[in-house]
């Protein structure tokens, strides 16, 4: 009997997986012809089915980075369409796969559903065409820096911390004050570089510079949502034409928490 619900628990989520998929697959393959784009996804969500029934906590890693980036190069002469839905994740893939979207040959959009924070936003930067819904969010990008023991904060306040204890800041506040100038710099000319050319004037030299530092510089608390309606007036190209079948694909992945009951 054991063995019998053991393999089932291993069996039967693995087979829901696999139909899911399918569905998952078809609905891309009717969104390509829709929108005439080859639609690319990264979707980080904590799912019901999984193995052994738990969930797997999400994020942009290095994995993501290296099937996005070999996706980006099969479809080359193609234009693109990338599906995000994340809370962020590692700087370096970010960067990684914002600068290959941003340096692919043929048109390129991004599709937020819902939110796209931190990394994500990153990404979303490298698109010709930030397409939100128009309740969906993006975020600030300062980076955050920390380790197990201490915490993980954002770069700012690392400096902050150093330059208000001065000779009372201890060693590893030291430390990480100075990677922190680093990644800021890092950061900085990351977001200039992905958004040269797109930032609207506004009659202003130097709105590329203001924008970067809005979203750099940790005036906002890095969880602060931007609108769609903020991101346009921060000066961002966003349109908020948004797809419905997008959401109908976004149904196929269904969450571990359900506790908002509707009738549809």
């Amino acid at each position: 009997m054991f063995a019998f619900f053991f393999l089932y628990a291993i069996i039967y989520p693995q087979s829901q997986l696999k139909k899911i998929r399918m569905q998952r697959m078809a609905k891309m393959k009717a969104m390509e012809k829709h929108h005439g784009y080859k639609v690319l996804t990264m979707i980080h969500r904590r799912e019901m089915i999984s193995l052994f029934g738990l969930p797997a906590y999400q994020s942009i890693d290095e994995e993501d980075a290296e099937q996005v980036l070999r996706w980006i190069r099969k479809y080359r002469d193609y234009p693109l369409e990338l599906i995000l839905h994340t809370p962020g994740g590692q700087l370096h893939a970010s960067i990684q796969i914002a600068r290959a979207l941003k340096n692919h040959p043929k048109k390129t959009r991004v599709l937020i559903p819902h939110y796209s924070m931190s990394g994500g936003t990153i990404i979303a930067l490298a698109a010709d065409e930030i397409v939100m819904d128009k309740d969906a969010v993006i975020g600030p990008i300062d980076p955050q820096v920390g380790d197990p023991i201490r915490g993980v904060f954002p770069a700012p306040s690392w400096i902050h911390a150093a330059e208000t204890k001065k000779e009372d800041a201890d060693d590893s506040t030291l430390v990480m004050s100075d990677i922190s100038r680093k990644a800021l710099r890092l950061t900085r000319n990351v977001a200039k570089e992905l958004l040269e050319g797109k930032i609207q004037p506004d009659g202003k030299e130097d709105r590329l510079e203001e924008v970067v530092e809005k979203l750099v510089s940790g005036e906002m608390i890095h969880s602060t949502p931007l609108s769609a309606r903020e991101a346009k007036e921060l000066g961002l190209s966003v349109n908020t034409d948004f797809p419905e079948d997008v959401h109908d694909f976004m149904r196929l992945f269904r969450p571990v928490k359900k506790t908002v009951e509707y009738v549809g």
